[in-house]
């Protein structure tokens, strides 16, 4: 079966076209590690690996042009991400039906909403320059590049929620909350339920929220944290999603 998103199905093993290889092959990302965790981390993305599917290294080895060794390490990135789900020694693709998905946008939004509010008594002024300086890449970036687009704010918007946890100044809180922020919920909402992504309106509550972090203020920051990540959720839809082909 061809794919439209350049990658078919031939008995259990997946083939990407040679044009998305040679992409990801003038990039940095290039390398055996990389390149087997960006090919793999994608077909999750566009569905060509479905939830449940059984991720054997020997096939993704095939599929990435690389060995199983930088292939397991692949695995053990996206397990860590939230990607994929770790079974006894088998990894399999996650479940992002709505009801999981939901679940970890609400995990989240308390998490970092709690962490905003413990930041504001503890953030430094570099901090929030470095906030600050996000919300101005941000600002740069096409709403309509589509994919690299998303990749690109996927990037600063994680740099951005990190710096509000690290500046929570707790061991314990960092960790509660590096498998939530670590899953890319922004890629998911885009490539897994075909929803698209407000660049611009995200951006506008990174402001309120720097303003809140810059006046001390933790009742809202709390509330503004939440808020933005709460209005991000994906709609409910009465069927299945689409998954792209």
């Amino acid at each position: 079966m061809t794919s439209d998103r350049g990658a078919r199905r031939d008995g259990g093993l997946i083939f990407v076209d040679p044009d998305m290889v040679s992409q990801l092959e003038r990039a940095e990302s290039s390398r055996p590690v990389e390149r087997a965790y960006e090919l793999i981390r994608r077909a999750i993305l566009t569905g060509e690996l479905r939830p449940g599917d059984h991720l054997r290294e020997e096939p993704l080895a095939a599929m990435t042009g690389t060995s199983r060794t930088p292939v397991r390490e692949a695995l053990r990135r996206l397990v860590g991400e939230g990607l994929a789900i770790a079974e006894n020694r088998h990894r399999f693709v996650a479940d992002f039906s709505y009801e999981e998905v939901v679940i970890i946008f609400d995990v989240r939004a308390r998490l970092e909403s709690y962490a905003a509010a413990a930041a504001a008594q503890k953030i430094t002024d570099e901090e929030i320059r470095s906030l600050e300086r996000l919300v101005v890449e941000i600002d740069q970036i096409d709403p309509a590049g589509g994919a690299e687009a998303a990749n690109a704010f996927v990037t600063l918007n994680s740099e951005f929620h990190s710096i509000i946890v690290n500046a929570a100044r707790s061991r314990q809180l960092k960790l509660l909350t590096a498998q939530a922020v670590s899953l890319p919920l922004v890629l998911i909402k885009q490539f897994v339920w075909d929803q698209s992504i407000n660049i611009r309106r995200s951006n506008e509550q990174h402001r309120d929220i720097i303003a809140a972090l810059a006046q001390r203020n933790s009742e809202w920051a709390e509330t503004a944290m939440a808020g933005h990540i709460l209005s991000t959720k994906p709609r409910p839809r009465d069927a299945a999603p689409t998954r792209r082909r």
